[in-house]
């Protein structure tokens, strides 16, 4: 059987968006979220401007870091009949403890005539850190069923990376919403610490596709130099989840496909199309300086 590869399709700077962070995939749309971006915007596959909607009034281009809310993951559930953009603080410090709701149409573009409500999840970050994770902070976000599952990004200092399973819903009844915490261990052997950046769960392949970057950083808060970033992938995830630890079946280096994803923090990924074995990506990066990046690929298996 052959190593599965990466085909890098297309790229895109976004000069004016800062700090990519997350991307979701719904029909023929991209929502794209910026840990300090002010705004989220909606593309076409091809990356042109469908809709945005400002979300936070400041006066620059970027959020400054002891006020932004840090959103760096997000997923697309079903509230009350209606889709909705659940948008998730990372909860690395008090003020990052936040869930945004956003509204959208039945053709999937932002709903203006409602409200964007923001809930605390201070209670749910309560009970991760009795849970066993000593420093909350978390990066990805992915439904899988009535389940949302959660990635906690481990640093230097605790280099270890967790999913956490929760209902679709846990912000709702964060007390008593289901809850498990699994660690999650790469394949191979590498030489720097990797922290896992997002996934997204690909319910025909019953697959979760993971980014992981290298950051020269010792914590939850605090930017370093960017390092390499990697596509993993676990198979027969249904099955595998009541383990007590989850181990990736591969990993995939991007750098090593082509020289576009050298010094680019991928912060995002998820699937538009499958079919066989290939799987149409749309993945986001963040620089540092304000930019973003976005790449489509194929992944062949």
């Amino acid at each position: 059987m052959l190593n599965p590869t990466l085909q890098l399709l297309q790229f895109l700077l976004l000069a004016n968006f800062p700090s990519g962070s997350s991307i979701n995939y719904d029909e023929n749309k991209l929502y794209l979220l910026g840990d300090d971006a002010r705004t989220i915007i909606i593309l076409d596959t091809h990356y042109q401007l469908l809709d945005s909607l400002r979300l936070f009034d400041y006066p620059e281009k970027r959020i400054p870091k002891s006020q932004k809310i840090d959103l760096e993951s997000s997923a697309i559930v079903v509230i009350a009949g209606n889709k909705h953009l659940v948008a998730l603080g990372s909860a690395s410090t008090i003020d990052r403890k936040k869930i945004l709701l956003v509204p959208l149409t039945a053709e999937g573009t932002i709903d203006h005539s409602k409200p964007v409500v923001s809930n605390s999840t201070s209670v749910f970050v309560d009970r991760l850190t009795n849970g066993g994770v000593k420093v909350v902070n978390i990066e990805g976000a992915t439904v899988m069923g009535h389940n949302l599952i959660l990635a906690n990004r481990g640093s230097r200092n605790d280099p270890r990376n967790y999913l956490i399973i929760t209902g679709e819903d846990f912000w709702s009844r964060q007390k008593e919403a289901a809850l498990r915490i699994v660690p999650i261990e790469l394949s191979g052997s590498h030489s720097e610490f990797l922290g896992i950046s997002e996934l997204f769960y690909v319910e025909s392949k019953d697959m979760i596709l993971f980014t992981f970057t290298s950051e020269g950083t010792n914590n939850a808060y605090d930017d370093g130099v960017i390092g390499g970033s990697y596509i993993g992938w676990m198979k027969n995830v249904g099955a595998k989840l009541k383990q007590a630890k989850l181990r990736l079946d591969g990993m995939i280096k991007l750098s090593a496909t082509s020289n576009e994803f050298k010094n680019q923090k991928i912060e995002g990924i998820c699937v538009e199309r499958v079919s066989g074995g290939e799987l149409l990506l749309h993945l986001i990066s963040d620089n540092d300086n304000g930019e973003t990046k976005l790449f489509k690929a194929l992944l062949k298996f």
